[in-house]
């Protein structure tokens, strides 16, 4: 028997169909947009914005965010899945302990004693007619993997637990990144209507100017009316950002794991948009391969494809199974340990296919050609992680120059305002004059509330097509 054995062992070394090679990285290290690629990619990118109230709630959604339990549960599943397929690599062992009474009819075969009439039957006689067995037996069996079957399988499984943790890297990346796009939008939503509020009460200061020439006979009524109608259309914006800055609320709590009134009273305080950093790394082109979630999932699910190559090849070949029993048995429960009471068993088997309708050979041909989808979508994936990556550092480099220019518009606005005050007070212009510049003021500081919430959004979005932020968790 060992020397039948021996040889399966040395077989088991072998595992039929391809071994796995990860994709050749035919990325090139520089960017095509002009980006700092110097230092590598900040992993807490949030702490950029020096921001504790963000860093905060980042720090809350890693812990409590569904989405990301939920990813952490299919982790759990998938470890405990690769578990079940590794067991086949050992034996199998089960024990069976019972007792059982039987009461043997007086008619029946197994009852009839020896006699001439029934010498030479097939059966043996048993008496007594009533009769205990006990049974104290374990038994084995064991599958030798010497194709390597179990194996792939094992491999297969491996893979998807690489693919359930990228898939929970890559929630990570999305929640934060949406975390942190809505707390900037809450943030400019805030100071929209804080300026709004200002322009509401510039007007109605002009309307009283207004109604006072008007008294006096220095303006007709229409200016007037126009100033109202002015005044009401402001007043009409405030009820929309305030419903859409509850809803804001609203999310980043929900993000965080909370009910969406939990952060009503911290969230509902003025607070402006925090400060962009003053520098940002985007690290080499190439690091897109292992930073991004999407494509170390993409390739696991290359991995996994492949290995399930080798399952379908394995299914061609026979698989060889030891088994076993043994135990003790007896008639009666005092006698059942006794040396005597020993009963056992053991032997191997083969199992080889030879025609199952070509099953196996349409199965590895699904195999191959998953293979090769997945080879695809892995190609793809790295394709569009490149075109994300470049298109949002090209969004963010041209924000910067946008909001440089309004930043100048408004410095150049606020100074014109503050020389017509001056020339008010010297009395070379009227008041209204005043309110005019003031007016025009606030809308260039809304365009530049729109510019700076942009910068910030698309910052955001290029730090999530880098891929940042997982490695912190």
């Amino acid at each position: 028997m060992k020397r039948m054995l021996i040889p399966l062992f040395v077989m088991t070394g072998c595992a039929v169909g391809p071994n796995y090679k990860p994709p050749e990285n035919t990325v090139s290290e520089h960017w095509v947009t002009e980006g700092d690629s110097s230092e590598p990619v900040q992993n807490d990118w949030w702490e950029s914005f020096h921001d504790p109230l963000l860093s905060k709630y980042i720090h809350e959604a890693r812990q409590h965010n569904n989405d990301v339990l939920t990813a952490m549960s299919n982790i759990l599943q998938a470890r405990a899945l690769r578990q079940i397929e590794a067991s086949a690599f050992y034996p199998q062992l089960s024990a069976l302990v019972n007792a059982t009474k039987t009461y043997f009819s007086k008619n029946g075969p197994v009852f009839s004693l020896s006699t001439p009439e029934t010498s030479g039957l097939p059966y043996a006689v048993q008496v007594p007619q009533i009769q205990n067995l006990f049974n104290f037996l374990f038994d084995a069996s064991w599958e030798i993997d010497i194709f390597g079957k179990t194996r792939r399988k094992v491999q297969a499984a491996e893979a998807v637990i690489g693919r359930t943790i990228a898939q929970k890297d890559d929630i990570l990346i999305s929640v934060f990144a949406e975390l942190a796009r809505t707390y900037m939008e809450l943030c400019a939503v805030r100071e929209r209507k804080e300026i709004i509020k200002e322009n509401i009460s510039l007007l109605e200061s002009k309307s009283c100017l207004i109604r006072l020439q008007y008294r006096l006979g220095y303006v007709n009524r229409i200016d007037d009316e126009s100033v109202q109608a002015a005044a009401f259309a402001e007043r009409a914006k405030l009820p929309p950002l305030e419903s859409e800055m509850y809803h804001h609320i609203y999310t980043i709590s929900v993000l965080i794991g909370k009910p969406p009134e939990a952060l009503l009273e911290e969230l509902l305080l003025y607070k402006p948009l925090p400060p962009l950093p003053e520098k940002v790394a985007v690290g080499l082109r190439s690091d897109l391969l292992r930073r991004r979630p999407d494509i170390r999932k993409a390739e696991r699910e290359l991995a996994g494809a492949t290995a399930q190559i080798g399952v379908a090849i394995a299914q061609f070949f026979p698989t060889f199974s030891l088994t076993g029993d043994g135990g003790l048995q007896s008639l009666s429960i005092g006698s059942l340990f006794s040396p005597k009471s020993l009963t056992y068993a053991f032997g191997g088997g083969l199992n080889a296919p030879i025609f199952q309708g070509w099953q196996y050979l349409g199965n590895l041909h699904a195999r191959r050609a998953e293979e090769a989808a997945k080879f695809t979508a892995y190609a793809g994936t790295v394709l569009q992680a490149l075109q994300e990556a470049e298109s949002a550092l090209m969004a963010y480099n041209k924000d910067l120059k946008s909001l440089s220019d309004t930043q100048l518009e408004t410095k150049h606005q606020k100074e014109a305002t503050y020389l017509v005050g001056e020339r008010n007070i010297k009395g070379l212009v009227s008041a209204l004059e005043v309110f005019n510049a003031k007016l025009q003021l606030s809308g260039v500081q809304l365009s530049l509330l729109d510019h700076e919430l942009k910068t910030r959004i698309d910052l955001i979005s290029l730090y999530k097509a880098l891929g940042g932020g997982w490695q912190s968790s």
